[in-house]
Order: structure tokens, then C-alpha cells, then sequence
């Protein structure tokens, strides 16, 4: 994989964010945080799938059943 050290980066913080989230359920937080949380959180999954996408195909992923 070309970007392993990219998409890892992006997945730790996504990870980071859900655990942030959680934290703010904890503390009872406003709604505008956990929806700014969420916003940032779907930007890193979005830059992973543009990662994941620019990989070129194995043979073996083109003969799935």
C-alpha cells in the first residue's frame, strides 16, 4: 500500500475522535460540540476512502466472488 503510513495516521485519529466523543457523553457536553466532533470525524473517514481509492487493484480483488 502506498499511503500504509497516511491512512494509519488518519485512522489513530479517527479513533482519537470516537474516544473524544465518549468523553463528551460523560461530560454531558452541547449538542454543537458532538455534531463539530462528528463533522471532523467524517472528513478523516472520507480522506481515508480517497486513499484506499487511488490504490491500484490486485488481481485478486477483481475475482471475488
Amino acid at each position: 500500500m502506498k499511503n500504509r503510513e497516511t491512512v494509519l495516521k488518519k485512522l489513530d485519529s479517527i479513533e482519537a475522535g470516537l474516544n473524544v466523543l465518549k468523553f463528551m457523553v460523560n461530560r454531558q457536553e452541547p449538542i454543537e460540540n458532538f455534531i463539530n466532533k462528528i463533522e471532523s470525524t467524517r472528513e478523516l473517514v472520507d480522506h481515508v476512502k480517497g486513499y484506499i481509492e487511488n490504490e491500484p487493484i490486485a488481481g485478486t480483488e477483481l475475482n471475488r466472488i
